[in-house]
């Protein structure tokens, strides 16, 4: 889960760097239509230098929540700065009947306090922005005609509706997010980042299924780290748990795109190949002396032992696993650092 909140969070920064160089032509461009207006020209070209600000603190190491509290901030202010011109300059002292073209930006403090806050802090943050813009109107509220009045409502209950809109979208976001990471983790082994014994299982059942039905070969690599037990007694768990994690990557590194790879428990692994005991036996072969030539720091240099096996007509997952599984143990009762398939056997 931690790590789906760092890619949303990663996304939302490559988002924010798209979005807002466009925001800022369009506000360059709104003040350059209202400059005849001091106030909005000042209100916008204050807003426009913080969007500058904040694009460009988004291409360094400021800290990211800082740069969308800003952002936030910002929106605020614009939104209630607009409403008070609007609502003492143009309704009142100009007699205009409704608050203008600026209520079009009001969404984005609304999008804006979803993307920063959790979704009952964006909630209450919007009542709380609600409240603020309520707040000027009161006083002169009495003092506007019917067509200003509803104008000003109008306003407040598109907030509200916004609010809502935006709260029932963020729920349902969260929950897919959820559903998907729960999919993710329950086929995942958590360690290695890798497939686990899970969905191995289902891997094994469908290329099991595959080959009853269009004889397709496929064959099992069974293999797992020599003396593992000694790296976690000699160096901690600690230790061993970073020989895996980078035993998985000196496996990944040799893998063809239609290879399968998990982990099947401890320090045994799976690899589920599309071929038949010689293209295994060359990519076990690729695999040991990758693991052999590999320097696993602490732990130093380690070694595997790897067994084959070929699916043939009445296969199940346990039993193609099995005789995987049973050659790997010829491999390290014959010495460890080899390879035993059905007719080939190689080895140091």
């Amino acid at each position: 889960m931690d790590q789906e909140k760092r890619n949303f969070t990663e996304m939302k920064r490559r988002v924010y760097q798209v979005v807002l160089p466009i925001l800022a032509l369009a506000l360059g461009l709104n003040t350059a239509l209202q400059a005849e207006l001091p106030l909005n020209l000042y209100t916008n070209l204050s807003l426009l230098g913080g969007v500058v600000v904040c694009w460009f603190l988004l291409l360094t190491r400021f800290p990211f929540l800082l740069i969308e509290w800003l952002m936030l901030t910002l929106s605020g202010l614009y939104l209630l700065s607009m409403l008070m011109q609007a609502l003492y300059i143009g309704m009142l002292e100009k007699g205009e009947a409704s608050l203008g073209d600026f209520i079009i930006w009001m969404p984005l403090i609304v999008i804006a306090t979803f993307l920063v806050l959790e979704k009952r802090m964006a909630a209450t943050a919007n009542g709380v922005i609600l409240l603020l813009l309520i707040a000027p109107v009161i006083p002169v509220f009495g003092d506007l005609s019917p067509s200003q009045a509803d104008s000003v409502l109008l306003l407040y209950i598109a907030l509200a509706v916004y609010t809502f809109v935006f709260y029932f979208l963020n729920s349902l976001y969260q929950r897919s997010a959820e559903q998907r990471a729960l999919v993710r983790f329950a086929f995942i082994d958590s360690l290695t980042g890798i497939a686990n014994r899970y969905q191995i299982d289902r891997w094994l059942t469908e290329k099991i299924e595959a080959g009853e039905r269009d004889g397709q070969l496929f064959s099992v690599l069974f293999f797992d780290l020599d003396h593992f037990k000694c790296v976690n007694d000699t160096h901690g768990h600690r230790t061993g748990d970073e020989v895996l994690k980078q035993f998985t990557g000196v496996v990944k590194a040799e893998l063809g795109e239609t290879d399968r790879f998990g982990r099947w428990g401890g320090e045994e692994f799976i690899v589920i190949t599309d071929s038949g005991e010689d293209g295994a036996f060359d990519l076990a072969e690729r695999l040991r002396a990758a693991v052999d030539a590999h320097d696993f720091g602490k732990a130093g240099r380690l070694t595997a032992s790897f067994g084959i096996a070929v699916n043939r007509p009445g296969d199940t997952p346990e039993s193609v696993q099995s005789r995987a599984d049973e050659r790997m143990y010829v491999s390290k009762r014959d010495g460890r650092n080899r390879i035993t398939g059905r007719t080939k056997v190689s080895g140091t």
